[in-house]
C-alpha cells in the first residue's frame, strides 16, 4: 500500500505542476493605429486584429479624446471574424486618444481593455502598454469553482460510495449528491448569466435571451439544463449521465478545443471527469473513515488507494494532452514569474504539494494504528479545495501568449513608414519600418510555388539593430506568414543600422545591412522634381549591372544610350509617384512598393536629376549609373 501511495503522490505532483486547460480567450495581436503609437494625421478607421474569431460585445469600441467621445460607425468583421474595424465619422484633431474595446471570444467570455494613440507628430503619449482584462473574471472563477465542486461531489461521491461498499458498515454516510447537484446548478446558472451579461451577473439577468444567439451561449444553456436534471433525479444512471454531459459541454467551451478541434474537447472532458472522481471519491472516503474510526477507517483508505492510482494516471494523461497545445515548455518559467496566470499556477502547485504531504501524513497515522484519520486528513481536504480554487481561477484568466508565437498575418504599419529593400544571396529582403516595429518580408525566385507545397515558413532570420552612438541590440523576430517576420523596435532619432542574417531551405542567403532613418522624412515632391528633371534630358548613358545572387557579384557592366524619358520608362517610378517616398539624406531617396516587393534607392545630383538607381526586386538586384553629357564622359 505504501508503495502505491508514494507513486500516487509523485504522479500528483507532476500532474498539477502542468498548466491547467484554460478557456478559449481571444488575444489582441495588434491594432491600427498601433497601441501607444502616433500617426501624423487622423486615421480613417480603428482596427483590432485577434488570434481567433470574435464577436462585438456591448459597446464594442469607443474613442475618447481631448474634446470627448468621437463619433464612430458600425462595427465590421472580416478575415474570418478575426479583424474588427470601426470607421471614424469625423476627423480627429491632433492630441491623445483612448480606445476602449470589448469583444466576446468563442467560449462566450468577454474580453475588454483600452489602449491609447496620438494624432499629430508632436503629440506625446503618457501611458505604457495596456493589459487586456476579462470582465467578470472574479465571478467566473467563483462560479466555476462551484461547478467543479458539484461535479466532484456527484461523480466522485458515487464512485466513493461504490468503493466503500466493499467494506461497508451499516452507518456509513451517503454521498452528498444533493449538495453536489445544487452546487453544479448554481455554478451553471451563474456562468450562463455572466456570459449573457458580457461579464456582469446583474446585466445577464435581463439579457438571458441572447444565449441562443451564439454557440457558447447554447452550450452554457445546455449545462444549466443538465444541472437541473441532475438535481431533480435520484437515479444513479441519470446522475452519472448528466455529470458526464456537463463535463463534455465544458470541454467544448475550453481552449484546447480551439487549438485542437475535436480531440481538445475529448481530452479536457476526460481530464475533468477523472479529476472529479479523484477529488470526490477522496472526500467521501474521508467522511466514511471519520464515521467508522479504527480498523474500518483504515480499510476504507486501503480500498480507495488501489483504484485511485489509476484515476490519477488518467487525470495526468488527459490533462497533459489537453494542456500541451497551450503553453510550450520553453515558456513555463517566464510564465510562472511574469504573468497572473503563471502566479496562480505556482499557487496551485504549492497547494498540491501541501495536499500530498498531508495525505501521506494521514495515511501514515492510520498505519501506525490511529483509530480515525488525524487532523492531517482534515487539512488535506482544505488544501484540495484550494487547488480547486486555483484551477477555477486559471480557467477564468487568459493564458499568456508566447512572445515569439507566430502571427496569422503581418501587423499593418502605423504612423510614419520607411520602406527599404536589398538582397542577400538569392533572397530578396523587403523592410517596412513604422512606429514601434519592423516587418521583414523575404522572397526567393520560386516563393509562390514552394510556399504552397510546404505550408510552413521555410526561411530563417536573425539580426540586430545598432542605434546611433549605441551598442547593437539583438532583434526578436516573430513569424507573420510565409517569408514574413516582425520585431518590436523603439526607434532612436537618427539613422539606425539593421543587420540581418537570412537563409532558406533551398536557396543560399547571407548577410545584409539596411540604414533606417528615424523619424521618417516623407519627400513625394522631391521624387516628382527628380522625375521631371530627368525626363527633360535629351541624352543619358545608363550603365547597368544585374545579379540574382549577391554572393557572386553582378553581371558585366553594359552602357545603354537613352533619353531621359526612355530611361524613366524602365523603372516603376516613371510616373513620379510611389507608395512610400522618404529622404535618406540630402540627395538620396528611398522608394517602397511593398505590394510588389520592390524597393528603389535613388541618388540625385545638384540639379535634382537621378544619377544612380539601386532596384531590389523579388528576383534580382539592379544597379544603374546615369552619365549625362555635360559630365564629360
Amino acid at each position: 500500500m505504501i508503495r502505491s501511495l508514494v507513486v500516487l503522490a509523485a504522479v500528483c505532483i507532476v500532474l498539477l505542476s502542468l498548466p491547467s486547460p484554460a478557456q478559449a480567450h481571444a488575444t489582441l495581436l495588434f491594432t491600427t493605429p498601433t497601441a501607444n503609437g502616433a500617426v501624423p494625421t487622423s486615421p480613417r478607421q480603428i482596427q483590432l486584429v485577434f488570434d481567433q474569431a470574435v464577436a462585438p460585445a456591448g459597446s464594442a469600441l469607443t474613442i475618447t479624446g481631448p474634446d470627448g467621445a468621437a463619433p464612430v460607425g458600425a462595427v465590421r468583421l472580416s478575415r474570418g471574424d478575426r479583424v474588427l474595424s470601426v470607421p471614424l465619422l469625423s476627423r480627429l484633431e491632433p492630441g491623445e486618444y483612448e480606445v476602449a474595446w470589448a469583444v466576446t471570444a468563442r467560449d462566450g467570455d468577454s474580453m475588454a481593455a483600452e489602449f491609447r494613440f496620438a494624432v499629430g507628430s508632436s503629440a506625446g503619449l503618457t501611458l505604457g502598454p495596456q493589459t487586456p482584462q476579462t470582465p467578470g473574471a472574479t465571478p467566473t472563477g467563483v462560479l466555476r469553482w462551484l461547478l467543479f465542486a458539484g461535479l466532484a461531489l456527484l461523480l466522485g461521491g458515487l464512485v466513493g460510495e461504490h468503493l466503500a461498499r466493499r467494506t461497508s458498515e451499516p452507518d456509513d454516510p451517503r454521498p452528498l449528491l444533493r449538495t453536489g447537484g445544487g452546487l453544479a446548478l448554481l455554478g451553471a446558472v451563474g456562468l450562463a448569466l455572466v456570459q449573457a451579461g458580457g461579464g456582469s451577473l446583474s446585466s445577464g439577468v435581463t439579457r438571458v435571451g441572447v444565449l441562443v444567439d451564439s454557440a457558447p451561449g447554447r452550450l452554457a444553456a445546455g449545462e444549466v439544463a443538465l444541472a437541473l436534471v441532475v438535481l431533480a433525479s435520484r437515479r444513479r444512471t441519470v446522475l452519472i449521465a448528466g455529470t458526464v454531459g456537463i463535463a463534455i459541454l465544458e470541454g467544448l467551451r475550453a481552449h484546447p478545443q480551439a487549438e485542437l478541434p475535436g480531440w481538445g474537447a475529448v481530452f479536457l472532458s476526460l481530464h475533468l471527469l477523472a479529476a472529479a472522481v479523484w477529488l470526490g471519491a477522496l472526500v467521501h472516503t474521508v467522511r466514511v473513515a471519520l464515521r467508522r474510526g479504527g480498523p474500518g477507517a483504515r480499510d476504507a483508505f486501503v480500498t480507495y488507494a488501489r483504484p485511485a492510482l489509476w484515476v490519477v494516471v488518467a487525470v495526468l494523461v488527459a490533462g497533459t494532452l489537453a494542456a500541451a497545445p497551450l503553453v510550450p515548455l520553453g515558456d513555463i518559467v517566464p510564465m510562472l514569474t511574469d504573468t497572473s496566470y503563471g502566479r496562480w499556477l505556482a499557487a496551485k502547485l504549492g497547494l498540491v504539494l501541501v495536499a500530498v504531504a498531508l495525505a501521506l501524513a494521514a495515511r501514515w497515522f492510520l498505519r501506525r494504528g490511529a483509530r480515525q484519520p488525524s487532523v492531517a486528513a482534515h487539512l488535506e481536504i482544505g488544501a484540495l479545495a484550494g487547488v480547486l480554487v486555483a484551477s477555477s481561477a486559471l480557467t477564468a484568466l487568459a493564458p499568456p501568449t508566447p512572445e515569439d508565437a507566430p502571427l496569422p498575418f503581418p501587423p499593418p504599419p502605423s504612423g510614419e513608414v520607411v520602406a527599404l529593400g536589398t538582397r542577400a544571396g538569392w533572397i530578396g529582403i523587403g523592410a517596412t519600418a513604422s512606429q514601434g516595429q519592423l516587418v521583414i518580408r523575404l522572397v526567393t525566385p520560386d516563393t509562390a510555388a514552394t510556399s504552397a507545397d510546404t505550408g510552413s515558413n521555410r526561411y530563417t532570420l536573425s539580426g540586430n539593430v545598432t542605434p546611433p552612438r549605441q551598442a547593437p541590440v539583438k532583434l526578436r523576430f516573430r513569424e507573420c506568414g510565409e517569408g514574413c517576420f516582425v520585431t518590436p523596435i523603439d526607434w532612436s532619432p537618427g539613422s539606425s543600422t539593421v543587420t540581418l542574417y537570412v537563409d532558406d531551405e533551398e536557396f543560399d542567403g547571407g548577410t545584409a545591412a539596411l540604414l533606417v532613418p528615424w523619424p521618417a522624412r516623407p519627400a513625394p515632391d522631391l521624387l516628382k522634381k527628380a522625375v521631371a528633371a530627368t525626363e527633360r534630358e535629351p541624352r543619358v548613358v545608363v550603365h547597368e549591372q544585374v545579379t540574382s545572387d549577391t554572393s557572386i557579384g553582378a553581371a558585366g557592366r553594359s552602357a545603354i544610350p537613352l533619353t531621359g524619358r526612355e530611361y524613366l520608362g524602365t523603372g516603376p517610378f516613371g510616373s513620379g509617384v510611389a507608395p512610400v517616398v522618404i529622404r535618406l539624406d540630402d540627395n538620396t531617396l528611398a522608394l517602397g512598393y511593398p505590394a510588389e516587393a520592390t524597393y528603389v534607392q535613388l541618388t540625385l545630383d545638384h540639379h535634382d536629376r537621378i544619377v544612380q538607381e539601386v532596384l531590389a526586386a523579388p528576383n534580382h538586384l539592379v544597379t544603374r549609373t546615369l552619365i549625362y553629357p555635360e559630365h564629360g564622359d
